[in-house]
């Protein structure tokens, strides 16, 4: 977890108000007390510099406040320094509070022992330095305490990484809606030709209609430059894409390439269907004619899936662990959110079907058959 302490920001609360509250005192929450101060309406302005990144045990993959802990409590596995105050390994960490902008935008105050230490803002979002974050909202992590019995409590550390339903892969016999692929069909990848589907799975996700947070990314048809993707894309906010850089190219989250034309935040959608995905090695597969990636079986992504879904994939990741490769490793290097944003913002982003190929050799999918009808099983239904 990255964490922006305090001393990054300058703020309209106290620096005491900010190291000791345990509660935003929202004036909608029924707790809310008139005789102290509300973190609602106040404002931080990030001043620049990288957060501290702290690794944290915990035995249920969900990021809580102490007073509703599902387990045992969230510790540091090392020492860190924060603020200038040394936190010894073992120190509990909680998510004490969150706090929502008017856009719905969420950070979360984090705790170590005693103090409020700072920020850690929601699946890889990063301030820039100089921008200004205004509570709209907040919420303490005791469900109780909150309108609605709304709580922050129960927040997973990752986020799903998924292809909206009628998306097309690319397989040696064209092109396929994800929703007909089994285990055991083939998909085209960059590096190591057709693999085999090792799991995949779908989920439902629903939001309100002001919920904004986590609804998927539209890449619209040619976005990415020179008529990629061939139709319009939609994946969800941490799904990456392939951006070129180098000899290879680097994997982007979709949420950070919002800054360009044709790439944007589904913010009318109320439901969706995502597909996971997972070969025997992540890859980078095409999907309408875009180069992205597999399910990458990292720790955020982990936490995002089930207890079920975890004890599906687990004797995938136990071959990998035993082969040759050591492993399941990234397939280009990723970037952060923040990281994506600064290249769309340096303007230094330049798409081409050409750039691309260059990264991809041979395995890119252009001259393939892009529309070609889906290939059915035997005794699958039309």
């Amino acid at each position: 977890m990255q964490i922006y302490g305090w001393s990054l920001y300058t703020s309209s609360l106290s620096a005491s108000e900010r190291q000791t509250a345990t509660h935003p005192n929202d004036p909608v929450s029924p707790v809310f007390d008139s005789g102290n101060q509300s973190w609602v309406g106040e404002t931080f302005t990030f001043s620049g510099g990288s957060p501290t990144a702290i690794e944290i045990a915990d035995d249920d993959g969900d990021f809580e406040d102490a007073y509703v802990e599902t387990g045992g409590s969230q510790t540091l596995t090392a020492p860190i320094t924060i603020n200038g105050t040394t936190y010894p390994a073992g120190s509990v960490v909680q998510n004490e509070f969150s706090l929502s902008d008017a856009s719905g935008t969420k950070v979360y105050i984090v705790r170590i022992g005693s103090d409020n230490v700072g920020v850690a803002y929601e699946f890889g979002d990063a301030p820039a330095p100089g921008e200004v974050f205004t509570i709209d909202s907040g919420l303490d992590g005791d469900p109780a305490d909150n309108v609605g019995g709304a709580g922050t409590s129960t927040v997973a550390y990752g986020t799903v990484i998924c292809f909206g339903a009628g998306t097309r892969l690319q397989t040696p016999g064209g092109t396929n809606p994800v929703e007909q692929l089994r285990v055991g069909d083939l998909v085209v990848t960059a590096d190591r030709g057709a693999q085999p589907i090792q799991w995949i799975r779908r989920t439902e996700h629903h939001w309100t209609r002001d919920d904004h947070r986590h609804k998927p990314i539209l890449i619209a048809k040619g976005a990415l430059g020179e008529g990629l993707p061939y139709r319009d894309l939609v994946v969800s906010p941490q799904h990456r894409m392939l951006i070129p850089d180098g000899d290879r190219g680097m994997l982007a989250p979709a949420k950070g390439l919002t800054g360009l034309d044709g790439i944007r935040r589904m913010r009318g959608r109320r439901h969706i269907t995502y597909y996971h995905l997972l070969l025997e090695h992540h890859a980078v597969i095409f999907a309408e004619g875009a180069p992205t990636e597999s399910f990458f079986p990292g720790p955020q992504a982990l936490r995002s899936l089930s207890a079920d879904q975890c004890d599906e994939i687990r004797p995938i990741l136990v071959r990998a662990l035993r082969s040759t490769d050591g492993g399941f490793l990234p397939a280009r290097p990723m970037l952060t959110v923040a990281a994506t944003r600064d290249v769309v913002k340096s303007g230094c982003l330049a798409w081409a079907v050409s750039t691309l190929e260059s990264h991809l050799g041979t395995a890119s999918p252009r001259g393939t058959t892009q529309h070609a009808p889906p290939r059915r099983r035997a005794g699958a239904s039309p």
